[in-house]
């Protein structure tokens, strides 16, 4: 996870709360994810499902963790965005796998 850090061009805010991820590929498919933070480029998730880089989802905050963001004046929580996964990290809660994974906002921020 270094390497990630290095590429990162923005702040990153942390923040928690609820979000909802959107299949793209043809499919009515949606997820429930844990947001972990934020930056202007993208977000950072958790999740039990298993996503590869290079997936394209839909990305939707709660209410709830769209108002908890306003007050960074840098940027703001995007509250509902296409975003494509560029990496994932493994680890496991309760014997069960979680992923941990960073998404960035597509074109435009």
């Amino acid at each position: 996870m270094a390497d990630d850090h290095k590429k990162r061009i923005s702040n990153r805010h942390s923040i928690e709360g609820p979000i909802t991820l959107y299949s793209t590929i043809g499919t009515s498919k949606e997820f429930d994810a844990q947001l972990l933070n934020f930056s202007e480029q993208g977000i950072c998730f958790t999740t039990k499902t298993k996503m590869v880089p290079g997936t394209t989802m839909l990305f939707k905050a709660s209410k709830d963790s769209h108002l908890f963001a306003e007050d960074y004046a840098d940027c703001e929580l995007r509250s509902f965005r296409m975003v494509t996964v560029k990496w994932r990290h493994e680890s496991s809660q309760k014997d069960q796998p979680i992923y941990e994974i960073g998404a960035r906002y597509m074109i435009p921020y």
